[in-house]
């Protein structure tokens, strides 16, 4: 096998820390379970990260060097240990886990996406990517680093199966096996997740993926576009979004963030901060919790609702940019 960078017992254990995971349920090498039980860890560790580890682009916005990198050791660095303990967009977090997986014995590669645009009915080039892990006969596909409408449990490769998005929620997702319509080759499938928001609603297409391994070279070929692309949204807007459990209650409950929350509770929407706005999308329902006027109101409430605290440099590094949140914006 090739020489791929796996984290140590120490850092598998910071890992498991930093998305709560409980001491009793951690385990450091799947090699001697069964395929069922691997299937079940695997999913545990998906709900864990979902929630914990945020998807975000603060890097592009509150960094002097604005540098996103993909590397492994980087991104454990980054994400995992404190002080630090942030998230990051597609490449980042699903990188993360992607060595994680590597590194607790499971059978994963990473392949690359292409994003639907709506807006004009097509596949972007590839900007995105998931992982396949195998288990016995079967592949699943597990994304931490799709925002709201990702999956949010490792889903089987299996044509036309639909399946709960999020429990309670009436939404649905699945994958299809077919070419896109752009393709030369019409006889070329490739993997499209789509979603569903409730059982009268058109299936919508989220991204299509390849089912062939992206080494790292290529992840870092991919990160370009959403880190430097000027046509990229990542660049003009600040995002940063978690999921939520049943268990957590309402942002002023004391179980809010818990650790035991995470452990116990089952995936039941997202908190989204989206530039200006904070919103909790839960049950199927959007309630918008705060609209911000100020940095200050905005770095705030991303301490209060994600955890993560900047420092002074940070916080200056988005001065003067066309993100910061000002009371009175540049006359023109």
């Amino acid at each position: 096998m090739v020489d791929r960078l796996r984290y140590s017992h120490v850092q598998l254990e910071q890992y498991f820390d930093r998305i709560a995971l409980p001491k009793q349920k951690r385990l450091f090498s799947v090699a001697t379970i069964s395929d069922d039980e691997k299937l079940s860890y695997l999913a545990l560790l998906h709900k864990h990260h979902l929630v914990r580890i945020p998807f975000e682009n603060l890097t592009q916005h509150y960094s002097w060097h604005r540098t996103v990198n993909v590397r492994p050791q980087h991104l454990f660095n980054k994400i995992v240990p404190p002080p630090s303990r942030r998230g990051g967009y597609c490449m980042e977090v699903n990188s993360l886990l992607h060595t994680v997986l590597l590194s607790l014995g499971f059978q994963v590669y990473m392949a690359g996406a292409r994003i639907y645009k709506k807006d004009i009915d097509k596949y972007g080039g590839f900007s995105h990517c998931v992982n396949i892990i195998i288990i016995g006969n079967d592949r699943y596909m597990v994304d931490v680093g799709f925002g709201a409408n990702g999956p949010t449990a490792p889903a089987p490769l299996h044509h036309d199966e639909p399946r709960v998005h999020i429990e309670g929620t009436g939404a649905l997702m699945r994958f299809v096996h077919e070419p896109i319509p752009q393709q030369v080759d019409q006889g070329q499938k490739v993997w499209i997740y789509q979603n569903q928001i409730n059982s009268d609603a058109e299936w919508v297409p989220m991204y299509c993926f390849v089912d062939i391994e992206f080494l790292l070279e290529d992840i870092r070929g991919l990160n370009l576009i959403p880190w430097k692309s000027p046509s990229s949204w990542f660049t003009q807007k600040v995002v940063l979004l978690r999921f939520t459990t049943d268990a957590e209650g309402d942002a002023e409950a004391p179980a809010f963030m818990s650790d035991k929350a995470v452990a116990e509770g089952k995936i039941d929407g997202a908190l989204i901060l989206f530039q200006d706005t904070l919103k909790w999308r839960r049950e199927g329902q959007t309630v918008q919790i705060a609209k911000f006027e100020t940095e200050e109101q905005r770095l705030d409430a991303i301490k209060k609702y994600f955890g993560i605290e900047f420092d002074e440099e940070d916080r200056e590094a988005i001065r003067g940019t066309t993100t910061e949140l000002r009371e009175t914006p540049f006359a023109i």
